[in-house]
């Protein structure tokens, strides 16, 4: 009888690690954990009241406090929101729901212009009853109500996400592409009126090595220490599921903005066996017991939302030079 007890338990124990082997992609197994490193100081999920699933929100500076603009999904709606923090990240006041005329708007991303809050964020684009997706820019009143939406509609893809707003001085700029680096500039807001950017020698075209899927846009970028800093994600195939997963970029200030340091690998924590997918949506600067930190908005797993703590002086660091 001991004998069958003590087969049972190391058959049990085998076949969970086979169940680890073959579920977690063994690229990101193998990799440091940030959380062990020190880069990341810690994580704290977001509570809103009156809502079970916060999804893939981006976070913005307001004052003292912070705003937070977030996904709700469920049977009953899909539909965009926005939140009052306080510096503890803890909800001040009820959710208000931003009327964009749509039911299917997803993953907006709120940035300031010109002392004026926008989103950015996808949505169908229906042609000859064929659905596409297009990108769109919201204008928001001081009740974060809509002022206006703009249809960012290229023309070139049939589905058009990720793109990264910045701001360069009086100018609204958006980041069609990481790799290549492709800036558009937003002439009227009002209107679709896209000025790609060209530069001579094709600079834009500087390419990073990557290997967890093409680099997509995630979080508005901001001048952090005379450039910008911005976090992406990117998808890869791994045994049988997609894994979503984060790293962090940096590029120049001034025109033609080229990309200058990205993370060597993934940020990726301790517990990435159950963390398929990471979702970064917004940032912003802060301190924590006296040391610049950042704290980075994330869609955790299309089931939550969450803050992630970086130690600023670690992430720049652990940033390789783009040639």
């Amino acid at each position: 009888m001991l004998k069958k007890i003590i087969f049972l338990s190391v058959a049990l124990i085998a076949f969970g690690g086979s169940l680890y082997f073959f579920s977690t992609p063994w690229k990101l197994r193998k990799l440091p954990k940030a959380d062990k490193e020190g880069l990341v100081l810690n994580v704290k999920k977001i509570e809103i009241e009156g809502v079970k699933h916060p999804l893939n929100s981006s976070i913005i500076e307001y004052g003292n406090d912070y705003l937070l603009v977030f996904r709700i999904q469920n049977k009953a709606e899909d539909s965009t929101a926005i939140v009052l923090l306080d510096n503890n990240f803890k909800q001040k006041k009820p959710y208000v729901k931003i009327d964009l005329k749509s039911k299917t708007a997803q993953d907006a991303r709120i940035f300031k212009f010109n002392n004026g809050y926008y989103l950015t964020y996808n949505d169908p684009l229906f042609v000859k009853d064929y659905l596409y997706r297009a990108m769109h820019l919201a204008s928001l009143n001081e009740n974060f109500e809509v002022n206006f939406t703009t249809c960012l509609d290229l023309n070139i893809k049939p589905v058009e996400k990720n793109w990264v707003p910045f701001v360069d001085e009086d100018k609204l700029l958006l980041a069609y592409s990481l790799m290549p680096h492709k800036i558009m500039e937003l002439q009227d807001l009002k209107t679709n009126s896209l000025k790609h950017y060209v530069y001579p020698n094709n600079p834009c075209f500087t390419r990073f090595h990557w290997e967890f899927g093409a680099p997509r846009g995630g979080t508005p970028a901001k001048l952090v220490d005379g450039e910008y800093l911005a976090f992406f994600h990117s998808c890869f195939k791994g045994i049988n599921k997609a894994w979503y997963v984060m790293g962090a970029y940096t590029f120049q200030a001034k025109p033609p903005f080229k990309i200058t340091r990205v993370s060597k690998y993934p940020i990726i924590l301790s517990n990435i066996t159950s963390t398929r997918i990471t979702y970064p949506a917004g940032f912003v600067l802060g301190k924590e017991k006296d040391k610049e930190v950042i704290f980075v908005s994330y869609g955790e797993n299309d089931t939550c939302s969450k803050i992630m703590t970086i130690d600023k002086a670690k992430l720049f660091e652990s940033l390789k030079k783009v040639d």
